[in-house]
């Protein structure tokens, strides 16, 4: 068994000058467990929230393989967002501050020339968003044939934020000779799925509450949000989570046909099946699922008997279930042959106690958290959104991207320049995000979505007058 580190004194002085700099006294204990295990050369899987010192986990064991008299890239850190990549390269280039070892932030949204300038320098560490990174590599103004270690930071992000796809290029070109780290505050299978592309026989590390636990195949949270607020609540994680696919459990017939039409009326692609409905119309929907054209399904857990959906990847519990077997029942439909799950229960005041409960019998804790606030589900889409176009232009020669993204600057900027203006980007990005086609440009250079339109994303404005609540059983919603 690997002894962890208690101090920062097996590490040379020139390091150790690094450490002092970012104010380290003492490794903390995602850095004690990891740093032994990397300097063996394993790769490693590590379950780590933001904020517990990760950066320094992986960062000095890459600051200690680096030779700086190679001018080449030798290590690669992949994050999911520009700001995380410029924290990580900050805090690496202190740590190798002293043996002329430099570290650059590669990503979208800047300039091409300071990125081509370090790449010609030499620089040995590269931290960037996998986008940008994949730019210079198909371009061949990035190489990677001398890399020694491949970082994933936050993979459950990169992951959320659509980035799987660049991933699975950017194996192309990373030699097979590496040490390869993944870190991530969740273990859901779709992290999973990226350990077994692309690390081999990882140490797995969980520095979580609760101690060391296996990675999970399907990923529980709940959230706590008053009843009368339970739709909007589910249309916010919905907009955040942005599942493939799912499907959303009701109690009551009622409360089915209720989300069912709350969901349409806000331009989401969603049915029901619910167990009054005539033949021919449960048929219809059948079809659509089976199909994969059916993208929300919402149902009571009677109604759902017998539907086989393979490809779920969330299951959303809008009540709680009568029962403990039922709610394993419902989050067996997510996470099946290696896909994606993630099973989220909507939880009012007076169902708290039920809920604690069907934890306790099914001997499992189901983690709380925050409902994502309105600027985080915009930051989101905007990222998102963000990367769909990053990777739509970068098969584009360099001329035709510019071409596309300054075509219509100049009516962005009037547009942007009045309220009015502002509403009809809003409007045109509601289009694209809810699949409309009638705003569609036809001429082959339409230009990509700029930030300021991806910003404005449409909240109430674009949601009908809600109508009068019923009272329903089951937690008072």
């Amino acid at each position: 068994m690997t002894e962890p580190l208690t101090n920062f004194d097996t590490f040379s002085e020139a390091i150790g000058k690094g450490i002092a700099e970012l104010g380290w006294s003492k490794p903390m204990p995602v850095q004690q467990q990891v740093i032994p295990v990397m300097r063996e050369g394993r790769d490693v899987l590590v379950q780590a929230v933001t904020g517990s010192g990760k950066t320094g986990a992986f960062g000095l064991p890459i600051i200690e393989r680096i030779d700086p008299d190679l001018k080449r890239i030798q290590a690669l850190v992949l994050a999911p967002t520009r700001e995380l990549a410029g924290q990580i390269c900050k805090e690496i280039n202190i740590m190798g501050k002293h043996l002329d070892v430099e570290a650059f932030p590669i990503y979208g949204g800047t300039s091409y020339n300071p990125q081509l300038d370090a790449l010609e320098r030499g620089a040995q560490v590269i931290v960037g968003t996998p986008g940008r990174v994949l730019d210079h590599l198909k371009s061949k103004r990035m190489r990677l044939d001398a890399l020694r270690v491949l970082i994933f930071d936050e993979a459950d992000e990169l992951l959320s934020l659509g980035f799987w796809p660049d991933m699975k290029e950017l194996s192309r070109y990373v030699p097979s000779e590496r040490q390869t780290g993944l870190f991530s505050a969740t273990i859901p299978e779709r992290v999973k799925s990226l350990t077994r592309f692309f690390l081999i026989d990882p140490a797995f590390i969980s520095l979580t509450e609760g101690g060391v636990r296996s990675p999970e195949e399907i990923e529980h949270y709940h959230v706590i949000v008053p009843a009368q607020e339970k739709d909007q609540a589910l249309l916010r994680l919905i907009e955040f989570e942005d599942p493939d696919s799912a499907i959303i459990f009701c109690n009551t017939r009622d409360d089915v046909r209720f989300i069912t039409a709350f969901l349409q009326r806000n331009q989401l692609d969603a049915d029901m099946i619910q167990g009054d409905m005539t033949q021919v119309a449960r048929e219809k929907v059948m079809a659509r699922i089976k199909a994969g054209e059916l993208r929300y399904l919402v149902a009571t857990d009677v109604a759902a008997r017998g539907i086989d959906i393979s490809d779920l990847s969330h299951v959303i519990s809008y009540a709680t279930p009568d029962s403990p077997e039922t709610y394993l029942h419902r989050t067996g439909r997510t996470g099946r042959a290696g896909k994606t799950g993630t099973a989220i229960s909507l939880i009012s005041g007076l169902d708290i106690g039920n809920f604690k409960s069907l934890q306790a019998i099914n001997r499992m804790t189901i983690p709380e958290r925050p409902l994502p606030k309105q600027s985080e589900v915009e930051e989101r889409i905007a990222k998102r959104i963000e990367v769909k176009l990053e990777h739509a232009l970068r098969d584009l020669p360099e001329r035709e991207q510019r071409t596309r993204r300054q075509a219509y600057l100049g009516v962005v900027q009037r547009l942007t320049a009045t309220d009015e203006g502002l509403g009809m980007l809003s409007a045109i990005l509601f289009e694209h995000l809810h699949g409309g086609s009638q705003l569609e440009t036809p001429t082959p250079s339409a230009p990509a979505e700029t930030p300021s339109a991806a910003a404005e994303r449409p909240r109430d404005e674009a949601r009908p007058r809600r109508r009068r609540r019923r009272r329903r059983p089951g937690g008072g919603e």
